[in-house]
């Protein structure tokens, strides 16, 4: 998508590892990673092979080391329809997959939801990401929650007209993810300045699966939510 994405909706199931969002997309949500991701498998995306350097396991595309994961977060990856991958530890990895682990990856793809365990100990992934239409629908899990709040926060941080905001800290990144389990709604354009601080709403909606209906009822949502004021000047943050 050319233009970036501004409404955020985030619904975490911590009891799962379950992350549903829209607003975000795969290149930012690799980029705002405070620890990168090292190597990824296709599980679902695309029609064939998509660089020339890339591997294949068993009909499945594996991209090897950081210059190539961002080689692919420069593609049209909202083209591919569904796009569903897993992260793993080292190259190597794959080969010590069972053809069982396989099949229930191939599923996970196709299903957006695991037959048993969306984490893989042969590959040790952090993440099964399973997305449609990049940055409107994305399914993750993810076995630190925190690593994606990391990424809500600095996706919230980008978007600030005011560009000398420090990174969120640790308090502030546990009430995100509290509201969070509530379901919550962030709307970027809505950044209001006031001398070197910018404060926005935080709305509590509760849990959502078609986005479609966030966005085609988005008044009468943000009108009947729960609302919280999010204050950031450059060294203070405050959730009120």
């Amino acid at each position: 998508m050319n233009k970036t994405r501004t409404r955020i909706y985030v619904k975490i199931s911590p009891e799962k590892s379950e992350i549903v969002y829209s607003g975000i997309e795969f290149a930012e949500f690799v980029s705002y990673l405070s620890q990168p991701i090292e190597n990824l498998m296709l599980i679902t995306g695309g029609s064939s092979t998509i660089f020339a350097e890339t591997n294949l396991e068993r009909g499945l595309e594996l991209f090897e080391g950081r210059n190539l994961i961002g080689k692919l977060t420069k593609q049209d990856i909202h083209n591919f329809g569904n796009f569903c991958c897993v992260d793993y530890a080292a190259v190597g990895n794959a080969s010590n997959l069972s053809e069982e682990q396989i099949a229930e990856l191939l599923y996970m793809g196709h299903m957006f939801k695991p037959l048993r365990s969306p984490f893989f100990e042969p590959l040790h992934n952090r993440f099964a990401y399973l997305a449609h239409d990049d940055g409107w629908y994305c399914k993750l899990y993810c076995r630190n929650i925190c690593d994606f709040i990391d990424v809500l926060c600095k996706k919230t941080v980008a978007h600030m007209p005011i560009k000398s905001i420090c990174e969120a800290p640790n308090d502030i990144k546990e009430a995100m993810l509290k509201l969070a389990t509530e379901g919550l709604l962030v709307d970027l354009d809505e950044f209001s300045c006031k001398a070197e601080s910018v404060e926005t709403i935080l709305y509590t909606v509760g849990e959502y699966s078609d986005m479609d209906a966030i966005q085609n009822n988005l008044k009468d949502i943000k009108s009947s939510a729960s609302k919280h004021c999010l204050h950031c000047s450059k060294k203070e943050w405050s959730i009120s």
